[in-house]
């Protein structure tokens, strides 16, 4: 037993990484892409708010069913933001509030930008062919 204490003692002190913690912020990844977990954190919870307030405001029969697939969308696009464009945690609250506040807006703005990208869409007229 008088063996093994010496043992113990020296494994113990050769494990020092154990205790050393990284400066700098929480690097998360999703599908390899990186980003700071505060600033994913403060984005989605100012989008979930924003959204709720915008729910509890129009009391409608039924709004969920509109609401759930919007505020999904908006909770997506806020995600992709702050993976995108990776700001602080500070900066991705305005982005979360920013793009949950849009809502249905948000369908339009990616409607009317595909539409035109697309050959024949409305807008198509100013472009040459290529």
């Amino acid at each position: 037993m008088g063996a093994f204490i010496p043992v113990a003692a020296s494994a113990l002190a050769a494990d020092k990484s154990a205790t050393v913690n990284p400066a700098g912020p929480s690097i998360w990844y999703f599908f390899g892409y990186p980003f700071e977990a505060g600033s994913m954190i403060a984005a989605i919870c100012a989008c979930i708010a924003v959204r709720l307030y915008v729910a509890q405001k129009d009391r409608a029969q039924y709004r969920w069913n509109i609401d759930f697939p919007v505020s999904a969308l908006t909770i997506m696009t806020t995600a992709m933001a702050v993976v995108r464009l990776r700001p602080d945690p500070g900066l991705a609250l305005i982005y979360g509030t920013g793009i949950g506040a849009l809502g249905v807006g948000l369908i339009t703005i990616a409607l009317n930008f595909v539409q035109s990208k697309l050959p024949g869409g409305p807008g198509a007229e100013d472009k040459p062919a290529a």
